[in-house]
């Protein structure tokens, strides 16, 4: 636990740029918070599942914050992926209507931090709806994945001023285990995918297996002189040595 904490340290120092003082060492409830941050990304199968977690427990980390989301790029738009509540579902997609606010705006590689009644006109559609929801101010980081902008973490405060410097390290920290979780889910798949093609190479060897032995039964042969049959058949019609098993074994099983 305490590596974990050095090492939350010592990346936001190297990540962040910052002068002055990073999070406080000696906060051990901070750390290990931090720490199941880390953690919790390995619990999941899904990338949903392991964004919301770790969007509610960003939450919790911010006194401050009363709702967060997370943006991922789909195609080169920004799709939110996991929500703490509807309150957040509901304000991501007034920016994606409007196609204004911090969340869009924090794809271009800021962070941005955005008082809703600090007389800031940036976003003045958005402003609206913020304020509608009782929304006075907003943090939106980029996620950053091998040097790529992959979306963006995006926390809601019903404070004026609820996000401070503090705020923003924990959530470049949160940025980071978004990435992570979006790299685990493509291993993931990729994992699946694989499986999938063993799984059906098995599959495809039984059934030949099957043929080749149906072949036995039938002609009295030895098991080379069946796999022969089974090859000669497949170099003579271009089909694959499965596609002549399975007609057999179709064959065999007509009455």
């Amino acid at each position: 636990m305490e590596q974990l904490g050095t090492r939350w340290r010592t990346w936001a120092r190297s990540s962040v740029g910052c002068v002055g003082p990073v999070l406080d060492p000696a906060s051990s409830e901070l750390q290990t918070v931090l720490a199941s941050l880390a953690l919790t990304l390995f619990r999941e199968r899904s990338l949903k599942a392991d964004l919301e977690r770790l969007v509610r427990l960003t939450c919790r980390v911010i006194p401050s914050c009363a709702s967060g989301s997370v943006a991922l790029l789909v195609e080169g738009e920004p799709s939110t992926t996991a929500v703490s509540d509807r309150v957040a579902m509901e304000l991501d997609l007034i920016q994606y209507d409007a196609g204004e606010g911090p969340c869009l705006s924090a794809l271009g590689g800021q962070t941005i931090r955005f008082g809703v009644l600090q007389g800031d006109q940036r976003f003045p559609h958005f402003a609206i709806g913020a304020a509608d929801q009782r929304i006075r101010s907003v943090l939106s980081t980029p996620v950053r994945h091998d040097e790529h902008i992959v979306g963006t973490l995006n926390l809601y405060s019903r404070l004026p001023d609820g996000f401070d410097r503090e705020a923003e390290r924990v959530a470049d920290i949160a940025c980071a285990e978004v990435a992570t979780a979006v790299v685990k889910a493509e291993v993931y798949r990729k994992a699946h995918e694989a499986h999938g093609q063993l799984q059906q190479m098995h599959d495809d060897e039984v059934q030949i297996a099957q043929a080749e032995g149906a072949l036995v039964a039938i002609h009295a042969c030895s098991s080379t002189q069946a796999r022969a049959l089974l090859e000669h058949a497949s170099h003579s019609n271009g089909d694959t040595l499965v596609q002549v098993a399975r007609r057999i074994l179709a064959a065999a099983d007509q009455p």
